[in-house]
């Protein structure tokens, strides 16, 4: 019997987990990446619970965890240094954290060992007649998968609807050589105003911090950043702003993307193309990297693939739309509360952090696939 075949369009977390979960199993993949190389563009990376279980069952853990940092607490700070919520990183909520091509890297090299093919220089158009579409040509498989991005070619050329829409929020990610801001194993979120500052080890060398704030502040849109204009605002954290002055950096917006459907015959949309959202809840990863374990998992053995993408995206889907709504909520609430109301920003934080059942609302991804019935197994073994 010939194997089973997968064209995936993207080269990124969700395009290489895929591919090393299908590979294990027995088909033939290939993964496309417009890039001269997989790399990952960014800082650093949060890796939550329900990212970990999918990463402990490929064997990327075990290659890169001596790479980053198990965090212990995370915190939210006020400009003076008050602690306003704490919370203990364990269990459900366990994160540990990474430079982003130190995943990235993980995941290659787990997909290369299992058999996937990867074509870079590969620049995807869309889909038709089930096949995928490139520049190079056509690519016909028994499942094509867009895990493409925001911007995904795969997404648009099937006319489902939807699409990606900037929000009024901005995000700078800095990752810097040193451990001097983060001693301690923690992550803490400073917070003043509409702006909040996340400052948070990864790995033994290296700090991640991002910087958010509404599009319309103009100072603090400023690169090379405006160490005054943001002292001001942090006068406590003088110090990381000189390093951060000298230091690359990255610059976007946030952003969401809506996809009415994840399924269209055998054509699947996985990641930022299906569900993008703002990195308020780090879960751009988790839910990355838990759909394409479910897609995986659902299509095993599964003898009519339209069908399984179906079911996977009836299955799982509620958590990452969920999760959307909820990072849109943080995010509007962190960058919209006027100044006059200001009073409520310590009361919703106190708030969130002193019930339990508000936080585990929130952060519904972090308990991971059992939530729809599929547990992911601490480690497979290859085929």
């Amino acid at each position: 019997m010939s194997k089973r075949k997968a064209e995936i369009a993207g080269g990124g977390i969700g395009g290489l987990a895929l591919g090393a979960l299908l590979a294990r199993q027995g088909w033939q993949v290939q993964v496309h990446e417009q890039g001269a190389e997989i790399r990952e563009v960014g800082a650093g990376i949060y890796i939550k619970n329900n990212s970990l279980e999918v990463l402990e069952n490929l064997g990327v853990m075990a290659r890169i965890q001596p790479l980053g940092t198990e965090l212990e607490f995370a915190q939210i700070q006020f400009a003076d240094g008050t602690v306003k919520q704490q919370r203990r990183l364990a269990g459900a909520s366990r994160v540990h954290t990474f430079a982003r091509q130190t995943l990235i890297e993980g995941l290659r090299d787990v997909a290369l060992d299992a058999g996937v093919q990867v074509r870079t220089h590969s620049r995807v158009r869309g889909v038709h007649g089930g096949a995928l579409l490139t520049e190079n040509g056509k690519f016909e498989a028994d499942l094509v998968v867009g895990a493409d991005g925001v911007h995904s070619a795969v997404r648009t050329s099937l006319n489902v609807g939807g699409g990606f829409t900037e929000l009024p929020t901005l995000i700078d990610r800095f990752l810097i050589p040193t451990r001097r801001f983060t001693p301690q194993a923690r992550t803490v979120e400073h917070w003043s105003g509409n702006r909040r500052i996340g400052v948070t080890p990864a790995g033994k060398d290296h700090t991640y911090v991002y910087m958010v704030a509404p599009f319309a502040d103009q100072a603090a849109a400023r690169l090379p950043l405006d160490v005054e204009d943001w002292s001001r605002r942090f006068p406590l954290l003088r110090e990381l702003f000189v390093e951060l002055a000298e230091a690359p950096a990255t610059q976007y917006p946030y952003g969401i993307v809506k996809c009415p459907k994840w399924a269209v015959g055998n054509v699947a949309i996985l990641g930022d193309a299906a569900h993008g959202l703002p990195p308020t809840l780090g879960q751009g990863a988790g839910l990355t990297l838990m759909n394409a374990y479910a897609l995986a998992s659902l299509l095993q053995g599964a003898a009519d693939v339209p069908a399984a993408l179906r079911d996977w995206e009836r299955r799982v889907r509620f958590i990452s739309d969920r999760t959307q709504a909820w990072a849109c909520r943080y995010d509007s609430f962190t960058r919209g509360c006027p100044q006059a109301l200001g009073f409520l920003r310590p009361l919703v934080v106190w708030g969130f952090g002193r019930f339990r059942f508000l936080n585990d609302r929130m952060r519904v991804a972090d308990h991971g696939l059992r939530l729809a019935g599929i547990p992911v197994p601490s480690q497979v073994q290859a085929c």
